[in-house]
């Protein structure tokens, strides 16, 4: 593809960006204070360069995403025309062609020749490009620049299983804007996408999962370097166990001065339990698909422990050490929302339920607020921080404060926001922050601020604001009928 230079406009505008380099050396006595001042000049002088440029790439961003749709309707159109080819070959021959080759196929081949865009991604464009009328709204928010192409070809992929009246519903949520105003960040995208998804299909989700069961297995392969990798496709609530295990234990260990990284513990973890285990009928009791230990006792979490002597079936289903969040009306069957496992991603009801009953899964409570679905405030009479606190904080905030970061709270630091010990050690001084964010506040990279219904306001170095609220637990299911409007906050009995 040959290059084509930007248009001169475009450098034009980049070099009247306005900024000033920073000031440099050491001065002493009153040249001290005008070293401040001009110091001061140039932080706001980069500031606003900053904000222009942030507001051209916004801008660039629209125009893309208009271009974009342009682009999917001459996708689809021909795609149209590569039909009527085909029908049109002499008789015999279009019936022949039609079996072998598809129109899609062709298109994405002659796509990709002529742009040098992969095979694979014209084919997921394509897949937008051949439902126009299936996609109404995405493909207007798209030509409204209020999406990208790359999220509306991921919506149409997710969805290709679903009836039209569900995509529409699909639509409807990941196209709701974020609660401060801003665009949806990816990572918030694509777990309301997810659970838009698992929300809807109830219909024929059961069966699929099911038949993906089936095709559970390990595979591995060997990289460079001397290196391999293992993949273990199985059910999602064991995946989400074993993570969640290795991640717990990892953790302790760097927390007790092992000097390997987490990714390298987990790593060793993973690699020693599958290598060390006994793993073989003659060691660890492997008869007629059951795995047991010389005790009799379970192996694995997914298999009860039977009678000494006597094998428990050995399915490689995890009991529910896994935090997997079920509304009440979902646990009793009265709704189908979907459910969520915190940091991983989402299950049908149906398949929460199946989890829940499980032999050897525990519940606990989490009083929510049904009106907004934050949670509840854990009474406790401690002044200092106590587990309780930590809890606290943890079930309200439920994933990182960061922009649209998804870490579980449980996996974050509790930082306090006004800095101890000028900031009290409360409930109300401490928010769940993700190492990354923790350190960009900490070093005064981006700040942070409360504001009003415990958002937490971010303030980024190009002076973009975007804020972040507590969980809510309750977020797809809506506030039940009858409940009224929200009451005012109440301080926590701290």
């Amino acid at each position: 593809m040959p290059y084509v230079a930007a248009p001169q406009s475009l450098w034009s505008w980049l070099r009247d960006v306005e900024y000033e380099p920073a000031a440099t050396g050491h001065r002493c006595g009153p040249v001290l204070v005008d070293e401040r001042a001009r110091s001061v000049e140039v932080t706001e002088s980069l500031l606003r360069a900053s904000e222009r440029v942030m507001a051209r790439v916004e801008e660039l961003e629209a125009v893309k995403a208009r271009v974009e749709a342009d682009l999917i309707a001459a996708y689809g159109a021909l795609h149209t025309i590569a039909e009527q080819q085909i029908a049109a070959l002499p008789a015999g021959s279009s019936r022949r062609a039609a079996a072998l080759v598809s129109p899609e196929r062709v298109v994405a081949e002659e796509i990709a020749l002529a742009t040098g865009v992969g095979a694979g991604e014209v084919g997921r464009r394509l897949t937008l490009a051949t439902a126009l009328r299936r996609h109404r709204r995405l493909l207007a928010a798209l030509r409204e620049g209020g999406t990208s192409l790359y999220r509306a070809v991921q919506v149409a992929c997710e969805t290709v299983q679903l009836p039209d009246a569900d995509v529409a519903a699909v639509e409807e949520a990941v196209l709701a804007p974020s609660r401060d105003g801003r665009p949806v960040g990816q990572r918030t995208f694509t777990a309301r996408l997810r659970r838009a998804v698992a929300s809807v299909d109830t219909r024929g989700a059961d069966e699929r999962r099911a038949q993906a069961k089936a095709r559970r297995g390990v595979f591995g392969r060997m990289v460079e370097d001397g290196m391999g990798s293992l993949t273990v496709t199985a059910e999602a609530g064991t995946i989400a166990a074993i993570l969640d295990r290795l991640d717990t234990t990892a953790r302790g260990l760097r927390g007790s001065g092992d000097p390997r990284t987490l990714d390298q513990l987990r790593c060793d973890l993973a690699t020693h339990a599958l290598l060390r285990n006994a793993l073989t009928p003659c060691d660890a009791g492997l008869v007629g698909g059951a795995l047991t230990t010389a005790t009799g006792e379970a192996a694995a979490d997914g298999g009860a422990a039977g009678p000494a002597g006597v094998p428990a079936p050995f399915t490689g289903d995890a009991a529910a050490r896994v935090w997997l969040v079920v509304p009440f009306e979902v646990a009793t069957g009265h709704g189908d929302a979907a459910c969520e496992l915190p940091g991983h991603g989402w299950v049908t009801a149906a398949h929460a339920r199946e989890i829940m009953t499980r032999p050897g899964s525990v519940w606990q409570t989490l009083p929510v607020n049904v009106r907004d679905g934050h949670a509840i405030t854990r009474p406790t009479r401690a002044y200092r921080p106590t587990d309780a606190m930590v809890e606290h904080v943890r079930a309200i905030d439920g994933t990182c404060r960061g922009p649209d970061c998804t870490t579980p709270a449980t996996r974050c630091d509790l930082d306090h926001e006004i800095p101890w010990p000028a900031g009290e050690t409360a409930v109300t001084n401490f928010y769940a922050k993700e190492r990354r964010h923790h350190n960009l506040k900490t070093h005064q990279v981006w700040t942070s601020t409360p504001v009003a219904d415990g958002g937490l306001q971010w303030t980024t170095l190009t002076g973009r604001t975007h804020t972040t609220y507590p969980k809510n637990w309750r977020d797809g299911l809506g506030p039940p009928p009858g409940t009224g409007p929200p009451p005012g906050p109440e301080p926590p009995p701290f």
